[in-house]
């Protein structure tokens, strides 16, 4: 099978994603908790990480999704179909990030 340029863009893209989500998730569950955090501090460095690493999970998204209405607009059939499952997959990374967060947290603060 032979992908297209902007296909090639959109698997770069969910690969990337997926690979950032995950890390997200072992970010918290193994590393959170053994990061330090002064005496008295309402937050620490692992806090200001996870922020960043939201942040970048974020602006991922927003560049998935301008590059998939880009793809869906002008696209070739291929790209479209990628591209839709590329927002799709965003969208299931987006509606389960809480309970798979609150998961992680829960298994690294054991």
């Amino acid at each position: 099978m032979n992908l297209t340029k902007g296909s090639k863009v959109v698997v770069v893209l969910a690969v990337l994603s997926i690979a950032l989500f995950l890390y997200m998730l072992y970010f918290r569950a193994f590393i959170y908790a053994d990061m330090y955090i002064a005496p008295d501090d309402p937050y620490g460095i692992s806090d200001i990480i996870e922020l960043l690493l939201g942040a970048v999970f974020i602006l991922l998204s927003l560049v998935s999704g301008v590059v998939s209405l880009a793809l869906f607009i002008r696209g070739a059939t291929q790209s479209k179909v990628l591209a839709v499952g590329l927002v799709v997959t965003h969208a299931i990374m987006y509606l389960s990030f809480t309970s798979m967060h609150a998961l992680a947290a829960s298994y690294g603060s054991a």
